[in-house]
């Protein structure tokens, strides 16, 4: 990995710090959510052995939704997905 592929000193987003600070995703957006995922990768904070990152954009005024996946067994990103719907209601309780 060169250094511009190293995302481990990338500076905060002010949208990151207002999300975080007020618990809100509507402040920061999906690039800032990129970056500071990769930034966590690369710094070795976290060491994802399953990842699946879901989106969601407009195409000819339809709402779409795509994914992408990198998991040994798609079983393993359904659980991943799963537990995410389930921590993501208990913090909106």
């Amino acid at each position: 990995m060169n250094d511009s592929e190293n995302f481990a000193e990338h500076p905060i987003s002010l949208g990151e710090v207002k999300s975080e600070r007020n618990g809100d995703g509507a402040e920061w957006t999906p690039r800032d959510v990129l970056v500071k995922t990769l930034r966590m990768i690369d710094s070795g904070e976290i060491s994802p052995e399953v990842l699946v990152v879901s989106y969601s954009t407009k195409v000819e005024g339809k709402r779409t939704g795509r994914f992408w996946q990198s998991t040994p067994d798609g079983l393993l990103s359904l659980g991943l997905m799963q537990a995410t719907i389930f921590e993501m209601q208990d913090r909106w309780r």
